[in-house]
């Protein structure tokens, strides 16, 4: 698997920001937003554990990444690539089409809340022809490690821990056990999540995903 120094700036900042959520206690999903040289012009992650937006529940790291874009300083956004770790649901689909985003690269498939699908259901969406790659391999088993850590670290409900860890298992099983991993052998007993960075997060999920996949 690639080193985290080794990966795109736009990946890295997606994992960056998904640790910083996962220690506010929000979601583990960020969203990266770069212009045609690949410069970061917008980011949002997660916030829907925080109370910092009158409604959290719609603190979606796509619709705020697209949502503060200034238009007058950036009018092409026809030609900017998001970056999201997860599939973007309802919400975040609808926005990225009516926002002008054209071109899309996703690490982890969502079969439960993911809406890419619905592009093709309709005409208008359709006829944006939006470009979306699929990063499923490698970034969607780390994409779910992530989320899988923010679950066995704050959810205290052990059959809907079950449940939600099965759901990322569903294409994802090797991020999911490198997070059990992780946890189980106490990383974080004696020291706080927000202790860690995001690169060492990264590292040791990917250690524990090699040592599962050579299993």
């Amino acid at each position: 698997m690639t080193e985290f120094k080794d990966l795109p700036r736009p990946w890295q900042r997606v994992f960056e920001l998904e640790w910083e959520a996962v220690c506010k206690g929000s979601r583990a999903i960020a969203a990266v937003i770069t212009d045609q040289s690949g410069e970061i012009i917008s980011e949002a992650r997660n916030r829907t554990g925080e109370r910092l937006d009158p409604n959290p529940k719609t603190a979606h790291a796509e619709n705020t990444a697209v949502g503060q874009i200034d238009t007058t300083q950036h009018p092409d956004l026809r030609a900017y690539t998001l970056y999201a770790g997860l599939e973007p649901c309802l919400m975040c689909m609808g926005t990225i089409v009516m926002g002008g985003i054209r071109h899309i690269e996703i690490g982890a498939r969502d079969s439960f809340g993911g809406a890419m699908k619905l592009i093709d259901l309709f005409d208008f969406a359709r006829a944006k022809n939006i470009e979306i790659i699929w990063r499923d391999g490698e970034f969607g088993d780390i994409q779910r490690g992530m989320q899988a850590l923010r679950e066995l670290l704050y959810c205290t409900d052990s059959a809907r821990l079950e449940r939600i860890l099965a759901d990322f298992s569903e294409l994802n099983r090797p991020g999911v056990e490198a997070a059990r991993a992780i946890v189980s052998g106490g990383t974080f007993d004696e020291r706080e999540p927000s202790s860690f960075t995001a690169e060492e997060i990264y590292s040791m999920l990917k250690s524990n995903i090699t040592n599962t996949e050579e299993e």
